[in-house]
């Protein structure tokens, strides 16, 4: 019955399919719609009077154009869209049709087709639209840029704008027109415009400085190199692109590098030297101070790099103003003690003299400076200047080279004394000398006795000696702030020499002053020390020697053989006397007085000790019995009896002048 049942409904079911289908021919399927618009079972021309209303208001339809720049508002008549009535008509027809069956048919009762309205395009009234429209920038183009990167330049290639043009609108709407149906917005995609400047502009800039660049820079400023390294040097660049590239930098800046990375090459000003001219004080020869460089150094430098050079040669420029004022700076401007001394003209110790006043001259002793003659001057040679001439050694008057020198020392010691300078190491003759105030007065040997001034002031001195054919003086210039007189002199024995004592009394602008003294202390007479005793005592001489002066220099040094004394009969049973004459191995023995015609002129002969000599040393002169003898009898003459001889001892040899250790050393009168 069931079966029964299905087969008649089935029959049933396609018999209304077969009928509806036969009714309905030339119309559309149920539910059809178009935009909304719903055209389901009409006929062709009830369908096309329903698409045609449908056009009369599509042209009005919003369909705006998206960009990334915002939103450009326009309809679809205005983009040159219509809709196609008779693809309309034939679309709503076919709708459902095609492949139709009888489960499609009952389904059409019950679903939707709505249909896309086929458009058609006029691309003449887009452009129209789209010209009308101005461009819209997306984003700005950047151009291609220049950068120095880990010491090199490099290219940067820049941004690539992004814009929306008419021609932007016209490719997306007819990319839209091509589907014939109307999305609900159209986006339109902008285009890219390339940067001013790419980066294919800017490689050989880039190349060509690098290039130009790779040695970096080398400065030269007189004896002095230094190098600019290649990254340094082009951090300075501002490059402009071209065909070469234009280079340019900051010629200040760079100038300023310069000097600061040469800045230990300057020279300080000089504020020049003192001279006496026409009897007045005056600084001469003031030098400004010297830096690097010239103004003009980054320039040279800028044009070095645009001529493709590497290598340049600066120089050091004056500092105006940096010579500094040489008598305000020192305090150096008026005399403040002077002394003069005077000799025989045409002597050898003149010419010594003469000689350290000029190496002296000039000399600068800055406030609590100790100053030294013999720092300043040093040994006195002949390379110097210095000749042969008269020393105390030893309390002794002798020769030397630099004889002399301590007048001028005792000049500059009054000079010194009467400017009121203190004194370190200081020593007066040995020997009074008549030409020198007594008691106030030096001398000086290398390396000592020193004559040591002492700049207690607070003003530098300048010493300024000068000579003549018969004198020497030595003036003292500073700012006067003192007087000075020798106040007062006394004596106190010392054994037998005597010390001097010389005060002088210093008197200040402000009504203070001081008082103080100097020392000098003197022999009992040439060769004597404060004992009486001779300097150097004679040797012990063994019997049959006597003591000598082999080198001629007043010190009797060395024990030599006595020649023999022969001895014949006289007449009445008397017994004549006699020495032979000297050959060198031995010296004679005088009777009565030394023998002036003898060969040996370093002592003619040994003197026989008498009745007050008994305390003499041993060798100091000829004890009768000591005297060898030979009689006719013996035979032959001037043969001694003594063994041969031994030879002089050596010279105590004399410093250049006389030497540190003795007090009495004067290097001469």
């Amino acid at each position: 019955m069931l079966a029964i049942l299905l087969g008649a409904l089935a029959m049933g079911f396609l018999g209304v399919y077969i009928a509806d289908v036969v009714v309905r021919s030339g119309r559309s399927v149920q539910n059809v719609q178009i935009e909304g618009v719903d055209v389901g079972g009409l006929s062709e021309d009830e369908i096309r009077n329903e698409v045609r209303k449908l056009a009369a208001e599509y042209g009005n339809r919003s369909l705006p154009l998206l960009t990334p720049a915002g939103t450009i508002a326009a309809t679809a008549a205005e983009l040159g869209f219509s809709l196609d009535v008779e693809a309309n008509v034939s679309a709503a027809l076919a709708a459902g049709q095609t492949g139709a069956s009888p489960v499609a048919w009952a389904s059409s009762f019950f679903g939707e087709n709505n249909l896309n309205a086929i458009v058609t395009w006029d691309e003449l009234v887009a452009q129209q639209f789209g010209d009308g429209v101005q461009a819209v920038l997306v984003r700005g183009a950047e151009p291609a840029r220049l950068e120095l990167r880990d010491g090199a330049f490099v290219v940067d290639p820049g941004v690539t704008g992004l814009r929306v043009t008419p021609a932007d609108i016209r490719a997306a709407v007819r990319q839209t027109a091509a589907a014939r149906t109307l999305p609900d917005v159209i986006v339109v995609e902008p285009s890219s415009f390339p940067p001013p400047v790419t980066a294919f502009d800017l490689q050989a800039t880039a190349d060509d400085v690098n290039a130009r660049t790779a040695r970096g820079v080398t400065v030269y400023v007189e004896d002095t190199i230094r190098d600019f390294l290649p990254a340094e040097v082009r951090s300075w660049l501002a490059v402009t692109p071209a065909n070469p590239p234009a280079i340019d930098l900051d010629t200040a800046y760079v100038t300023e590098v310069i000097e600061s990375r040469l800045a230990n090459i300057a020279v300080p000003g000089d504020p020049g030297r003192f001279d006496i001219v026409d009897g007045v004080l005056v600084a001469v020869d003031a030098r400004p101070g010297r830096r690097c460089c010239a103004p003009n150094a980054g320039e040279t430098v800028l044009a070095a790099l645009q001529a493709g050079h590497f290598e340049i040669r600066l120089h050091l420029t004056d500092v105006p103003g940096s010579e500094g004022d040489l008598i305000a700076e020192t305090g150096v401007r008026e005399l403040v003690g002077e002394f003069t001394t005077h000799f025989t003209a045409g002597q050898d110790r003149v010419m010594n003299i003469r000689r350290i006043a000029e190496l002296v001259r000039g000399a600068l002793i800055a406030p609590g400076e100790t100053w030294s003659v013999n720092d300043y001057v040093g040994r006195r040679t002949e390379a110097k200047g210095f000749v042969p001439a008269g020393v105390i050694y030893l309390g002794k008057f002798q020769e030397d080279v630099g004889g002399g020198v301590s007048q001028f020392a005792t000049t500059l010691f009054n000079a010194a004394f009467f400017a009121g300078l203190d004194f370190g190491e200081y020593q007066a003759h040995s020997i009074y000398i008549s030409r020198y105030p007594y008691g106030r007065e030096a001398t000086i040997s290398y390396p000592h006795p020193d004559l040591q001034l002492v700049n207690n002031t607070p003003y530098t001195m300048l010493l300024w000696p000068t000579s003549t054919e018969d004198s020497v003086t030595v003036h003292i210039y500073s700012t006067l702030h003192m007087t000075v007189v020798q106040s007062d002199q006394w004596e106190e024995p010392e054994d037998q020499c005597t010390k001097v004592f010389t005060e002088r009394t210093r008197t200040f602008a402000d009504g203070t002053f001081t008082t103080d003294t100097v020392r000098a202390i003197y022999q009992p007479a040439e060769g004597l020390n404060c004992q009486g005793e001779p300097f150097v005592q004679p040797p012990d001489c063994a019997p049959g020697e006597g003591a000598v002066d082999t080198d001629n220099d007043g010190w009797v040094e060395s024990c030599r053989a006595l020649c023999p004394v022969s001895e014949s009969p006289g007449e009445a049973g008397a017994t004549t006397t006699s020495t032979t004459v000297p050959d060198g191995s031995c010296i004679p023995v005088c009777v009565d007085e030394p023998d002036s015609d003898a060969t040996d002129e370093a002592a003619p002969c040994i003197p026989i000790c008498g009745p007050d000599d008994a305390d003499a040393s041993p060798g100091s002169c000829a004890r009768p019995e000591d005297i060898p003898r030979i009689t006719a009898e013996a035979g032959g003459t001037g043969a001694p009896a003594t063994e041969g001889a031994e030879g002089a001892d050596e010279a105590i040899p004399l410093e250049t002048e006389a030497p540190a250790e003795s007090r009495t050393g004067d290097s001469g009168a």
